[in-house]
């Protein structure tokens, strides 16, 4: 009898337990043409449970508790749509509105936790998958000229450096997915380590932003947000073919069952590199040289991501990079240059049951490095020889929550810490040549309260314990006033920003000149005033922007005269790191898009940027005043295929050099042309353009300060194959 009722209580349990499994299943349509729409995202909020619709537009979300859920459907080129559900469903429609622009996209760099990008109380500038189709940049750098013009990129042979509001990209923290791309070459990173066709948006968030972030976010942040996968099987090419040699070709994997899903990317780079001028100075006069600003070289960049929904709530997920890039200078120089790094970390993720809430903890560390590969014999080396130039680690990690504990109220609270450390090498010593390391604890918070449903405030400071430099706090404060489409934004956000390990601790040499560190430097701090107005219409938008970021403490490299013993040794010149200047940035951007019928847009914007150097009252080195960019592009589609044509202006003022000369103002335009064929097993989208229409080049001797690398007018081609499951 015992047994019966076991048995019987058993089985009760079980069909109580399948009674409150739900299930969703339906197809998801564009609302115009009634056609299905392929690879919408369609997800319960605050779950891990979602899918992305087969090429029949259908979806199926099963096992899940019984509850009540806010479902969201999202795709690129339509405007999201959220409904509540709280049982099964079949059969389900879900119709999407095409939009040219999307104010409802959610953005997360701003404040860390996650808004639509018209409701987030700090102004964050997003460059959306639709405009990086639109421009098809060749690289991020490329990108970034185009679409962003408060950015002016400076590129010679040993890399890019990046300017924001006029301050180098030392001061800038660039990201991807919220993790810091640690390692630099001649303090700016490796842009080509970022794949452009893995990436869904990017996030630019200009100004001080340590309080969130920690050091080098004085001039601000850029959030690189790559694609997750979502269906079940996706494999695709994407082949770009340029002028000189320049070949770019991406293969990315995506495999999702549901609960584990997984994505492989691999990205290969190469170029046979150019001349601008066949001629250098020397000594006053023209003579003939093999010099190249822009050598040959290629790069491989694999990456691989893991995931795992362990529950409806609890995700895992493992990430690793790799990347080596080389360059090949036979004829000009006795070496190569080469750099590899390698990434690797995790992620945990718990969605809490009371509202938008959830705890994180992610760690991830980045070993870079540098070589000098031996192509010829030279004073001290053989060919062949390998000599290790840089040898960088950045390791990471970090505990945060989120916390929504009232329908107008969120707390962001986290537990950050960095440790970094640089070895001696042979053409970069230490001082005592001695491996050098430091860490930083931190712990900042964040409120985030509205008021009045018209009001955000926006509260945060951060506490900050260096190993070297004791103890600094950093605290912000936005507020947002919002009437229909009008937005009105002002901030205030303190920076700071520690010396490098490089800037205190190495003695590098170079063609003649000592620069040499000092462990006595002081921080490098900021405070950042912003003031943003922003109007927002469903047939247009308009946004200006007045700002002042003062620094102090401002580290640079001073002459400290040459020694005799220098002289003797060739040594033409020695410089050490000083905190010698205080430097203010000022200016204002006003932009504005018009989108009059669906399928066509067109927009401009203006940057005006002082750059001052108080300690010498003179302007900051590599500033540039006027810069501003143009866009337009038009879609529509036809059955099965869908054309795309989009044009692309940048103007960039003169960039000041008290140093190298400046640089000459100058126009870029290009026009792109996209045509996608969205065929039963296979969607095919090939592209033709033009780069630089009008044919600009900076062809000055070599080793000017260039106002742009580009050869020339240059025709390309690309061909993207996705595979259907």
């Amino acid at each position: 009898m015992k047994k019966k009722c076991l048995l019987t209580a058993l089985f009760g349990s079980m069909v109580v337990c399948a009674s409150a499994q739900i299930s969703l299943s339906g197809k998801v349509v564009d609302a115009r043409t009634g056609k299905p729409v392929e690879g919408a995202n369609v997800r319960l909020e605050q779950t891990t449970i979602g899918c992305a619709t087969n090429p029949k537009g259908e979806f199926l979300l099963k096992d899940i508790k019984e509850g009540t859920y806010t479902l969201r459907t999202s795709c690129l080129n339509y405007a999201p749509v959220t409904q509540k559900v709280s049982q099964s469903q079949k059969e389900m429609v879900i119709r999407l509105k095409g939009t040219t622009f999307n104010m409802d996209q959610v953005v997360v760099t701003g404040t860390g936790t996650h808004h639509k990008l018209k409701d987030s109380p700090v102004p964050v500038e997003v460059i959306s998958q639709r405009d990086l189709q639109n421009a098809n940049p060749s690289s991020f750098q490329d990108a970034l000229v185009k679409l962003v013009p408060s950015i002016s990129v400076q590129t010679t042979a040993m890399g890019t450096t990046l300017y924001v509001n006029g301050l180098p990209d030392k001061y800038l923290l660039v990201l991807i997915n919220g993790k810091k791309v640690a390692g630099d070459i001649s303090g700016s990173i490796d842009y080509d380590r970022i794949n452009m066709d893995a990436v869904k948006r990017i996030e630019v968030l200009k100004g001080a932003s340590s309080a969130l972030y920690g050091s080098d976010a004085i001039a601000g942040v850029i959030n690189i947000i790559t694609d997750d996968p979502k269906s079940a099987l996706n494999v695709s090419s994407n082949t770009r073919v340029s002028s000189h040699g320049r070949i770019s070709e991406s293969v990315n994997a995506d495999a999702n069952d549901g609960k584990l899903s997984a994505h492989l990317n691999y990205n290969y780079r190469t170029s046979d590199g150019w001349q601008l001028n066949p001629y250098e100075e020397s000594k006053g006069e023209l003579v003939e040289t093999t010099k190249k600003p822009v050598y040959k070289n290629h790069s491989h960049n694999v990456s691989q991501t893991l995931s795992y929904a362990a529950t409806e709530r609890l995700s895992l997920h493992l990430n690793g990079n790799l990347f080596i890039s080389e360059n090949d200078r036979t004829g000009a120089y006795d070496y190569n240059n080469r750099h590899q790094s390698y990434t690797v970390g995790g992620t945990a993720k718990y969605l809490l049951a009371k509202r938008a809430s959830y705890i994180e903890g992610n760690i991830s560390t980045t070993n870079f490095r540098s070589f000098y590969d031996y192509i010829n014999d030279a004073k001290t080396h053989k060919t062949g020889d390998e000599v290790l130039s840089k040898d960088q680690t950045y390791t990471n990690a970090n505990l945060k929550g989120v916390f929504k504990t009232h329908e107008n109220n969120t707390l962001f609270t986290g537990l950050d810490y960095v440790f970094e450390g640089l070895e001696p090498t042979e053409t970069s010593k230490m001082l005592n040549n001695e491996y050098q390391s430091v860490y930083t604890l931190a712990a900042y918070v964040q409120d985030e309260v509205k008021l009045l449903d018209a009001i955000s405030v926006v509260a945060g400071i951060r506490y900050a314990y260096n190993e070297k430099f004791k103890s600094q706090f950093t605290p912000k404060l936005s507020l947002m006033y919002q009437y229909s489409g009008l937005n009105v934004r002002a901030s205030y956000a303190a920076g700071f920003r520690s010396p490098t390990l490089q800037q205190m601790y190495a003695v590098s040499e170079s063609r003649g000149q000592i620069t040499v560190g000092d462990p006595g430097l002081d921080p490098e701090k900021s405070n950042f005033y912003n003031l943003n107005i922003e109007y927002n219409h469903r047939l247009f938008s308009i946004a200006a922007s007045i700002y002042q970021n003062d620094l102090k403490d401002k580290i640079e490299a001073e002459d400290i005269g040459t020694t005799p013993e220098d002289i003797e040794n060739g040594i033409t010149r020695r410089r050490q790191y000083r905190n010698i200047e205080k430097a203010r940035v000022k200016g204002f951007d006003i932009g504005f898009s018009v989108r009059p019928f669906t399928g066509f847009m067109f927009g401009a914007n203006y940057i005006y940027t002082d750059g001052r150097n108080r300690t010498e009252d003179i302007r900051l080195e590599r500033t540039v005043r006027h810069s501003g960019n143009f866009n337009a592009s038009w879609r529509k589609t036809w059955n099965d295929y869908t054309f795309n044509i989009a044009i692309n202006g940048r103007y960039q003022g003169t960039r000041w050099s008290k140093t190298y000369g400046d640089a000459p103002a100058h126009q870029l335009w290009d026009i792109n042309t996209r045509h996608s064929f969205n065929l039963k097993s296979v969607a095919l989208e090939p592209a033709v353009g033009v780069e630089n229409i009008f044919n600009y080049t900076d062809d000055r001797p070599y080793n000017s300060n260039y106002a742009t690398l580009t050869p020339g007018r240059s025709f390309y081609v690309s061909l993207l194959v996705r595979f259907k499951q």
